[in-house]
């Protein structure tokens, strides 16, 4: 018995200078001549689970707990092992043991309360965790944990629970989830630098730590820091490398640098862990379809609608009523199109409309209200219905963006007979006369768009690069930009710019504007569809990675044969961009 004591001694000597093999193999060598020491069978448990073999491990400390079952110590450490492996229910079993067995220990009551936050009983966690600070008020982990019981309860909780993490961090400023934990709620709030140093903290204490490497290298990617964005995720897949949302993640970054063929390798790859996930099979459709590859991509695009986004706002909804296909029966029959995305999504894919009323359908318009009049101009539409009120009877639906997959639509079959929109001729011709004092050549210009737009950082140049059209000479140049574009344009004292944005109350008023207008020059907004649509000529600004729908180098589109592209000759870089707008300009208008 001597030998196996001096033995365990040797071996946990081992175990605490980190020799976990040596450690492994002394407790074997225990085991061999004594196979129910409940120290060996414990100790091994725990040297397996640091090895990375947690299921033998809790074998071996179950065992060890049948043998003797009144040390608290085991439950704990197996509540632990249960814990790594996501088997949150069962650790709390163990933790109830441990904490029945030594009730003052403060760090097991904490233990417990993250299991059961885990579990999914907030009411017992955060109960367990005031019983853990009652016992020790300066435990980190368990001012972190009562937090995380706080998390999404609502009203002063979230404060509190916010609260709770900055107090965890403070006594342990190595605890990395409590630093994960706020940079949580700064990137939630759209703190972005407050996350970021979160984040980094939370790294710095925890390298491993996946979570906080993906939610900063999403920060970094949204500021178009791409490189430092890989950094993170190729950090956290040395790390994880079956993780999907990893490779997710890092296929948006390559797609944003250009690197297609990678992009679509990387979405392939977490596609392969996580078949379910639609938000990379909607972002893998988006890829395919810049690069033409139309088929595959619209069948991806389709998984927009699994999408928490879509899900959230119940877009395209019509559970009561079949999808709208080309062949379904046409006697009488009604089809609702929705519109679902953006006004510039709705300008462009309305085209199809038409094409609907061709085959038999009556097609009953549902659009957002700013759009109203001007879709009352398409052709094959018998009504309008605003978005958001109840759409009349109807016998099929479809969402507007599903449209050019439900046509098998290919770059070289985009229907795209321009004009499919239609002014009104009293509206037209009232600005003709309010213009017409207005001389030279009419060049109106756009230089945002929604600032809700999850690229709008990428694709709107601001005016300031749009300056110099004002400058050439024998131009006046008109706003189209609603939505604080007054305001910028005192701000950069741009005078010589008309402004008659206040009396544009709907898309069908600033119809009637453009049509009126010798050239429109715009970045990727809503007024570049609609002067696309009316069949007036446009030069669309492209940052150097742009928006599906503008395909790749081409300087021409398949939807608006009127629109010349004139993409960004390096990331970032509008003024190059501005300059060949302004040489086009010269060349057919001056």
């Amino acid at each position: 018995m001597a030998d196996l004591t001096e033995a365990l001694t040797r071996a946990v000597d081992r175990h605490q200078a980190g020799d976990l093999d040596s450690a492994e193999q002394a407790y074997r060598v225990i085991l061999e001549n004594q196979p129910d020491h409940a120290d060996a069978l414990h100790l091994l448990g725990l040297v397996l689970y640091q090895k990375g073999d947690p299921a033998q491990a809790t074998d071996l400390i179950r065992k060890a707990i049948s043998l003797v079952p009144g040390l608290p110590m085991y439950h704990g450490n197996l509540g632990r092992v249960l814990m790594a492996q996501g088997e949150a229910h069962g650790a709390v079993d163990a933790y109830r043991n441990a904490v029945a067995l030594m009730p003052d220990d403060a760090a097991l009551h904490s233990d417990m309360a993250a299991a059961l936050v885990t579990a999914g009983d907030s009411d017992a966690a955060r109960s367990r965790a005031r019983l853990a600070l009652e016992l020790n008020p300066n435990l980190a982990p368990a001012h972190l944990n009562l937090g995380l019981a706080l998390q999404g309860t609502g009203g002063t909780a979230a404060k509190e629970a916010e609260a709770c993490f900055r107090r965890a961090a403070d006594l342990d400023p190595g605890l990395a989830d409590a630093h994960h934990a706020l940079g949580q709620i700064h990137q939630a709030r759209g703190e972005g630098d407050a996350a970021m140093e979160c984040y980094r903290l939370a790294i710095a204490a925890r390298p491993d730590l996946i979570e906080a490497r993906c939610n900063l290298g999403n920060i970094l990617r949204e500021r178009m820091d791409l490189d430092a964005a890989m950094a993170q995720y190729d950090a956290a897949l040395a790390a994880a490398p079956s993780e999907a949302a990893l490779h997710a993640n890092r296929g948006v970054a390559l797609h944003e640098m250009g690197r297609f063929d990678d992009a679509l390798m990387a979405y392939d790859k977490a596609l392969e862990i996580d078949p379910d996930d639609a938000e990379c099979r909607r972002n893998r459709g988006m890829t395919r379809l810049l690069l033409g590859r139309f088929k595959d991509g619209w069948a991806d695009y389709e998984a927009r609608w699994q999408t928490r986004r879509f899900k959230d706002e119940g877009r395209g909804r019509d559970p009561g009523k079949p999808r709208w296909t080309a062949d379904a029966v046409k006697d009488g029959t009604t089809v609702l199109v929705q519109a679902e995305q953006g006004l510039g999504d709705t300008i462009q894919f309305s085209r199809y409309v038409p094409h609907i009323a061709d085959l038999g359908f009556h097609v009953t318009l549902q659009c957002p209200a700013p759009l109203m009049r001007l879709m009352a101009s398409l052709e094959g539409v018998t009504k309008t219905v605003e978005q958001g009120d109840p759409a009349p009877d109807h016998d099929f639906h479809i969402p507007m963006l599903s449209l050019p997959a439900a046509f098998a639509t290919e770059p070289d079959t985009v229907p795209a007979d321009v004009p499919y929109l239609q002014p009104d001729k009293m509206e037209t011709a009232a600005w003709s006369d309010r213009l017409a004092d207005l001389p030279g050549t009419r060049i109106g210009i756009s230089w945002k768009g929604s600032a809700a737009h999850p690229r709008d950082r990428v694709r709107s140049p601001g005016l300031a690069p749009l300056l110099p059209l004002i400058n050439l000479s024998g131009v006046s140049v008109l706003s189209l930009q609603k939505d604080g574009g007054a305001a910028d344009l005192a701000a950069h004292g741009a005078d010589a710019v008309v402004d008659p944005t206040g009396d544009l109350m709907d898309f069908a008023a600033t119809a009637a504007l453009v049509a009126n207008l010798d050239v429109v020059v715009t970045c990727d907004t809503a007024v570049g569809h609609l002067a696309g649509a009316l069949g007036r000529p446009v030069v669309m600004l492209l940052p150097h990675v742009p928006e599906w729908r503008w395909l790749l180098e081409r300087e021409d589109t398949p939807w608006y044969p009127t629109m010349r592209l004139i993409r960004q000759p390096a990331p970032g870089d509008w003024g190059g961009a501005v300059d060949q707008a302004a040489k086009y300009i010269r060349r057919h208008w001056l």
